[in-house]
């Protein structure tokens, strides 16, 4: 049906595709400027201002490794502070300190954000990613600015590197820890000692050559592979629709949707403001289902899993037979021995295994996750359709 809620949210992230799509020139640009001035010495760092972003863009399988903690004090007009901006309706923005801090201190500040959210920046250091507004989507329970402002802060990142590949220096990136070796491999990096602690990566390799990667050409590798994905969404429309109605039934009959979405963003990038007016029951990110929802889920009462781990059928099955309904997906997909179940409802959602999308020809390791953009183009999907239920 074209005019279903799911449709509807849908066409609103396809606009948005175009538009960022449109605007890869002025991402790049700014993807450059900060390569610049990383390539100057500066140093890279999430300041804690944006609720979800340290963690979406820190210790992340395709992201840099040689950060700086969030509360790095800037010293250089060469240090980069990457951020987003809280909900402009829930905070006030020029009484956080922090904000204040940041604008006071050298850094170049990048904004992953619209410039309509921030208060007046009277300084020349300022840039803004652009994008949606915290009240822009077809309802409050499905904006658009978190899709927004993770292609657009994925992008923008993807470019620096590449910019850094021009200039002959690779940043260095994490392993996923779900691939063999990660772990060792990652340690490695480290400067590790028996002075003190933490211990730090550096921003680049030391002697490590790959081949400069053109401009444009990692934007437009994740955004074909994104693409591909939503166009796998929008062919699920109708178990969009069937998520939301057993959401829906649970909601009327006063029993719990117990949600979990794992990865680095949420629940932080909802900015949830009183959880027991949420129509869903929100849980950490654990992967492992013997443990990532409510221990006394019981009959009638969903569970709702965006998962990242390799599928394990006994424990999906522990949770059918108990009665409860269970939407899922991994980026594993479905495996043979998972028999259809009325209380199962799969989504394909096939971001790539361990993560990182882009390939860097000559590295070790791929750029840029995807499971952030994934996960929540079919979440807030699917809460247009419970909204447009619960409302009724």
């Amino acid at each position: 049906m074209p005019d279903q809620p799911a449709s509807r949210y849908l066409n609103l992230i396809r606009a948005s595709i175009d538009s960022i799509r449109k605007d890869l020139p002025r991402l790049t640009q700014i993807g450059e400027r900060m390569a610049d001035h990383l390539l100057r010495g500066g140093n890279l760092f999430t300041p804690q201002i944006g609720t979800y972003w340290p963690s979406e863009f820190g210790g992340r399988a395709g992201g840099l490794m040689g950060l700086k903690p969030a509360d790095c004090l800037a010293t250089s007009e060469h240090d980069v502070a990457y951020t987003t901006l809280p909900d402009p309706r829930r905070s006030k923005l020029a009484d956080d300190p922090r904000w204040k801090k940041l604008i006071d201190s050298p850094a170049q500040i990048v904004i992953n954000g619209a410039e309509s959210e921030s208060p007046h920046v009277p300084v020349s250091r300022v840039q803004f990613l652009g994008g949606k507004g915290a009240d822009e989507g077809p309802h409050p329970l499905a904006p658009l600015r978190p899709f927004d402002q993770l292609v657009r802060g994925w992008l923008t990142t993807g470019e620096m590197i590449a910019a850094c590949t021009r200039a002959g220096k690779m940043p260095l990136i994490w392993m996923s820890v779900w691939l063999e070796g990660a772990l060792v491999r990652n340690a490695h990096f480290f400067d590790h000692h028996n002075v003190r602690e933490p211990w730090h990566a550096p921003l680049f390799h030391d002697s490590v050559y790959i081949p400069p990667l053109a401009q444009g050409y990692v934007a437009g590798a994740f955004l074909a592979e994104l693409e591909k994905i939503f166009s796998l969404v929008e062919a699920q429309k109708q178990k969009l629709a069937t998520a939301a109605d057993w959401m829906a039934d649970a909601i009327r009959a006063g029993k719990r949707v117990s949600t979990v979405l794992v990865g680095h963003s949420y629940p932080e990038i909802l900015e949830i403001p009183d959880r027991d007016k949420y129509p869903l029951a929100w849980l950490p990110s654990i992967s492992d289902l013997r443990r990532a929802h409510h221990p006394d889920l019981a009959a009638g009462e969903v569970a709702f899993h965006l998962g990242y781990a390799p599928v394990d059928v006994a424990d999906v099955r522990r949770l059918l037979n108990r009665g409860i309904r269970f939407i899922y997906t991994t980026p594993y997909g479905r495996p043979a021995a998972l028999d259809d179940h009325p209380n199962l409802l799969w989504l394909d959602l096939p971001w790539r295994p361990a993560d990182a999308t882009v390939d860097v020809p000559g590295y070790s390791v791929r750029i840029l996750p995807m499971s952030s953009s994934a996960h929540t183009i079919v979440y807030f999907a699917i809460l247009s359709e419970l909204a447009e239920r619960i409302r009724a």
